[in-house]
């Protein structure tokens, strides 16, 4: 998948970039408030205007405020992903990463494929791994 826009994206300790040809990795930090999330669904829906993608979510170091987490469920779609992979997850986050996915197959959304890993570079091997089986389909 051709993506001929912009490669990197900020929103104060926020960061997201490009990995071709179809990961957005972001990396979260600290507090994620409702204008965060608000962010994030923005690039995210943008970017599945040009066709799904794979979503590597450094996670590790940040908290998802309860007004962000409403947001998300609220506005994210889980057919802008072709899956989803967040690294570093704490059990509290993985908790909160689930209900999210609940929330979203509650309001009609379709299910997705989620999982967790511990680096970047696991989070590839599964991404390329999944990319393998759905081609396969």
């Amino acid at each position: 998948m051709a993506r001929d826009w912009e490669q990197e994206w900020s929103h104060g300790e926020q960061r997201a970039w490009l990995d071709a040809p179809d990961i957005l990795c972001a990396r979260f930090r600290g507090a994620i408030t409702e204008d965060t999330s608000r962010w994030s669904c923005g690039l995210y829906e943008t970017l599945a205007a040009r066709g799904r993608f794979y979503l590597a979510a450094d996670i590790a170091e940040s908290q998802l405020s309860p007004e962000s987490r409403r947001y998300l469920v609220t506005h994210a779609k889980a057919e802008w992903f072709l899956g989803i992979v967040y690294i570093g997850a704490a059990l509290e986050q993985k908790a909160t990463t689930k209900s999210l996915m609940v929330g979203s197959m509650l309001g009609g959304g379709r299910p997705l494929d989620v999982r967790y890993a511990d680096s970047l570079e696991e989070a590839r091997a599964w991404i390329a791994g999944h990319r393998a089986k759905s081609s396969e389909r």
